[in-house]
């Protein structure tokens, strides 16, 4: 039983970098062909390890023949030397036979039953020292030298990566945005930035400063050349509208910075600023639009009090 369980772990020692040219030749090799191939090496290493385990063993049969038949001509008896497992097992426990107890057996009986002055077992002195050697090290390492993070740097460091690894999943959520699914936001960070977008740029200077129209057409009122509804204004910002002079601005601006900006231009309606340019195009009416945002604010306001 010794013997297989040194073969198998020998074997796993043997493929474990052929695990890991496996793994690197997947491009290469269909999966099917690198289990044939790994299944023909275990198989082929394991009857290697056995005949070399059924040839140590007859060795040492032939061995253990020729001296007892020596020690039969010279007269003398044979006795058996313990293996190294034997051994280790003997240094490890170093119990006392059961006939030798009578040496260790003290004057202390509890309910009838003697104590014996066994000595504690080196394995577990072994791991009894070990421990103290551990805590030294460890009070060093953490607490004198300060070279290792304690639980409370290792929670504020992993809440930090944690941070760090939603804003870039959000990030890459922002990316995602387009004609098909924008929706209109409410947040005032968003507006904010989709207001500081449009006053840096052309869009003031077509459409006004609040919105009113000029060059451009009105945004504050429910008429719209392009359709009003939050996707509408969003596609017309994207890709623009070239025959009437106005430029398609998705290298310009992200797609977050986009939909910031229609919600600030939607947020304009019905503001009513001065000198507003009369009406274009068909009326559209946002309730769904403006109960949907008013629903998502809802909720973010929620899960931020949380």
């Amino acid at each position: 039983m010794k013997k297989l369980i040194i073969a198998a772990f020998t074997l796993l020692l043997i493929n474990m970098p052929l695990l890991s040219v496996a793994q690197e030749s997947e491009g290469l090799l269909t999966p099917y062909m690198v289990e044939i191939a790994l299944g023909l090496v275990l198989v082929v290493s394991f009857v290697v390890l056995m005949t070399l385990v059924v040839a140590l063993q007859a060795m040492k049969v032939l061995v253990h023949l020729n001296k007892q038949a020596k020690a039969e001509a010279e007269g003398v008896e044979l006795v058996k030397e313990p293996g190294l497992w034997e051994k280790f097992i003997a240094a490890m426990t170093r119990s006392v036979p059961v006939e030798q107890e009578a040496d260790v057996l003290t004057d202390h009986a509890y309910d009838g039953i003697q104590e014996l002055d066994n000595r504690l077992p080196p394995w577990w002195l072994y791991g009894f020292y070990f421990t103290i050697v551990f805590g030294i090290g460890y009070v060093l390492y953490f607490h004198v030298f300060q070279v290792g993070n304690l639980q409370e740097a290792e929670y504020k460091q992993e809440m930090a990566d944690a941070e760090q690894q939603v804003a870039l999943y959000l990030a890459s959520l922002d990316n995602l945005i387009d004609e098909t699914n924008v929706t209109l936001t409410k947040e005032e960070a968003d507006l904010a930035i989709g207001k500081e977008i449009y006053m840096k740029t052309q869009c003031v200077t077509c459409h006004g400063a609040g919105g009113e129209g000029g060059v451009g057409p009105n945004l504050t009122d429910q008429y719209w050349l392009h359709g009003g509804g939050v996707k509408d204004v969003f596609k017309t910002i994207k890709y623009g509208v070239p025959e009437k002079g106005m430029k398609s601005w998705q290298k310009d601006l992200t797609p977050k910075q986009m939909q910031q900006v229609t919600s600030f231009i939607l947020s304009l309606e019905g503001t009513n600023p001065p000198n507003p340019k009369d009406p274009q195009g068909e009326l559209y009416e946002r309730v769904e639009e403006m109960e949907q945002a008013d629903a998502d604010l809802e909720e973010t306001n929620k899960q931020a009090s949380l």
